[in-house]
């Protein structure tokens, strides 16, 4: 048709040109033109024709012409269509796709999902644009990430939309427990997930968004308007009779969530006295409920406490010393003191606080070899802290596990991986940082524990933990287990001798058993008092039994003869020498009295007094067997009472001596810390070694 012009294709791109371009406007390629072929008369571009109507019949003309032209848009397309190359259709079905998709986002409310839709189209016409080197790049296969890209989004697009609702059930509103103190939902399409006079918790499908915002405010009418929180998605709010009501709104699914709690009945609260409560301020109010109180942590509930007394008690809490790493929000407080334990108070609502409080944790190492059997009962062992597995060991392994406990006794228990009743087990006291280290011995029935290096539980000034159970004193010198009772720290050590051993299979002194308090079956680190009696006894020879009866020897009678004698006048006998006292000797007094046993005054004494008797009250500081001897010692001797952390006088030595020895009365052993009354002569002084020796006459226990 006249007015019309040609269209021409590049050579090289493909790209459709006017029929007078000499270059070709994408990618510069020279067009050839061909001259134009001579046109027929019967193949001009005319309307074809039609038949002629009347004047009257305008419309059907009309009608032919949009027919044509319909038909010239479509031949149009169509040929473009094929003249695409195959990325040129999938990228024009892509963009179509995307559109529609987009519209369908729009019409369903779903704006998220409308700007996915609109990311794709974007992300396909960038992938064209870089396909036909409008956008210049240096990655010509970028096209394709664009392309990929854009089909992936498709994902989160379908997610977008809410879930298909058409085998919902319906929820009959009639069995809703609590359904006068809520309004009813528009939707009955539902799942009713709890229900009962206290609790109702029920998701309703099919909501909009107008739906759930005009149920908040039916909500609101219905008096849940106290403590409301309000947000684009959820309202949170109690009535008057104190109901909780918790709102979630899902847009994407179009799904409402209700959550109604009824007011919590608390009773009476007395405050308890144990060690975790004397850290914390007692509460104003005297209704709540008490949820935990051991040695590991305390929690409770307090009612009837609004939010200005919430407040007062932070400030209180602060005060009892709960300010480090201290968090504080308008409704909750956390800090810890300065033993490590850990605070949490929060406003819950309707005037209800919770408090709790955990005991510290402790680094604690767990180091358990396992033993290898060469044969039998090679089973791994699984190790449980309380009831919470920590780990398994493989037979004849060490494993180390590193815990965070909080104070308080736990239990390790080791179970056959194979036979759970085949176990042992061991009690923990943790009440600090420990490291601890167990030897366990798998068995056909059960499993033999050793602990290398246990906890010790915590215990007061006047306790101790025994340094050994009652089994590993046995076979020891009587004499070492004494000192390790007294290094432990226990005041109140006796012996109990058996004069038993006759063939010498016994050592003597040797332990036969230790009773405490009566007990032969303590374990180690058990707590006791400090001056618990303890009872030591141990074996020595028969022979030595000092109750044994002496036989005298007979008179000698052969110088008496048949005639009676004369009497001789007796001479009398001289008076004794009188000891040497700190009441009858100043010199003595003073070396009792003496801070420094290397004072020169020590080696006068001995010089001036040797070989004479003295007597003191004296107490002994030090024990240890004679060289390589069991039942001989070496003595040292300090006056005045026992005390572990000062001493006064010299230092009295007494060398290999044994019980009988000592001559001792008042008891039938000595030990370190005995308080004694001593008589012995003076020997000589070393001033190297400041030892004063001394020749022992006899020793009085004193009380």
């Amino acid at each position: 048709m006249k007015g019309y012009r040609e269209m021409i294709k590049c050579s090289k791109c493909g790209a459709e040109l006017s029929d007078d371009a000499k270059f070709c406007s994408y990618c510069g390629n020279k067009i050839e033109v061909a001259p134009p072929s001579p046109i027929k008369a019967d193949e001009e571009d005319i309307i074809p024709d039609v038949p002629q109507q009347e004047s009257g019949n305008g419309a059907a003309q009309k009608s032919d012409i949009l027919k044509y032209w319909a038909d010239k848009i479509k031949g149009k397309a169509s040929e473009k269509w094929h003249k695409l190359s195959t990325y040129g259709k999938i990228a024009t079905i892509a963009i179509i796709a995307f559109a529609l998709l987009c519209l369908i986002a729009f019409l369903f409310g779903k704006t998220a999902a409308a700007v996915i839709a609109i990311l794709q189209i974007v992300l396909t016409v960038v992938a064209i644009l870089i396909k036909r080197q409008i956008i210049k790049i240096p990655q010509n296969w970028l096209h394709l990430v664009a392309l990929i890209l854009a089909v992936v989004l498709l994902v989160p697009y379908v997610s977008l939309f809410g879930a298909d609702y058409g085998d919902a059930e319906k929820f009959a509103w009639s069995d809703i427990l609590l359904a006068d103190v809520i309004p009813k939902p528009k939707s009955h399409l539902g799942e009713i997930l709890a229900n009962s006079d206290e609790c109702l918790s029920l998701d309703v499908y099919k909501t909009s968004t107008r739906d759930y915002k005009k149920y908040v405010d039916a909500c609101a009418e219905k008096g849940f308007t106290v403590e409301s929180e309000q947000s684009e998605s959820s309202y949170y709010a109690y009535n008057a009779d104190g109901y909780k009501l918790s709102l979630y709104y899902d847009e994407n699914d179009s799904e409402m969530n209700i959550n109604v709690d009824s007011a919590k009945k608390y009773g009476t609260l007395v405050w308890p006295d144990s060690t975790i409560t004397r850290l914390l301020p007692v509460p104003k109010s005297t209704t709540g409920e008490i949820t935990q109180d051991d040695e590991k942590g305390f929690a409770a509930y307090v009612s009837d406490t609004p939010m200005e007394e919430f407040d007062a008690y932070v400030v209180a809490c602060a005060d009892k010393g709960f300010t480090v790493d201290a968090t504080k929000s308008e409704k909750s407080y956390s800090a810890k003191n300065s033993d490590g334990y850990q605070l949490s108070v929060s406003y819950q609502g309707n005037s209800v606080i919770s408090i709790s409080v955990n005991a510290p944790e402790y680094t604690v190492s767990l180091e358990i070899e396992c033993v290898e059997n060469l044969i039998f009962s090679k089973y791994d062992v699984d190790v449980y802290i309380d009831d919470s597995l920590q780990g398994t060991i493989n037979h004849g392994t060490t494993e180390t596990y590193d815990l965070k406990l909080t104070k308080g006794v736990y239990k390790i228990k080791f179970v056959s991986a194979d036979d759970n009743e085949v176990m042992g087990s061991v009690d923990i006291d943790i009440h600090q940082n420990e490291l601890l280290k167990y030897k366990i011995s798998c068995m056909s029935t059960q499993i033999d524990v050793e602990t290398i290096k246990g906890t010790i539980a915590e215990h007061g000034d006047d306790e101790a933990p025994m340094p050994q159970a009652a089994s590993d004193f046995k076979y020891k010198n009587y004499v070492d287990v004494q000192q390790e009772l007294t290094d432990a720290g226990f005041t109140n050590v006796s012996f109990n001798i058996l004069y038993d051993i006759v063939l010498g299979w016994t050592e003597e002194g040797e332990v036969d058993n230790v009773s405490v308090d009566g007990r032969s079956d303590f374990e180690k680190n058990e707590i006791f008092k400090k001056d618990v009696p303890i009872v030591i006894t141990y074996h020595m020879k028969a022979e030595d039994d000092p109750s044994k009866p002496v036989e005298s020897e007979p008179a000698d009678t052969s110088s008496e003869t048949s005639t009676a004698s004369v009497p001789e006048e007796s001479t009398p006998a001289p008076e004794p020498a009188q000891n040497l006292t700190a009441e009858n000797c100043p010199d003595l007094a003073a070396l009792l009295k003496l801070s420094d046993p290397a004072d020169p005054s020590v080696a006068s004494f001995a010089s001036q007094y040797f070989g004479q008797t003295i007597e003191f009250d004296g107490c002994i500081t030090f024990l240890s067997t004679h060289e390589n001897y069991t039942t001989r010692f070496d003595v040292l001797i300090g006056a005045g009472d026992y005390d572990a952390n000062h001493q006064v006088g010299p230092y009295f030595h007494l060398t290999n001596v044994n019980f009988n020895d000592m001559n001792v009365t008042g008891g039938d052993s000595v030990y370190t810390g005995l308080n004694v009354h001593v008589v012995a002569e003076v020997g000589n002084y070393d001033s190297d070694s400041e030892l004063f020796e001394l020749d022992i006459i006899s020793m009085q226990i004193r009380d």
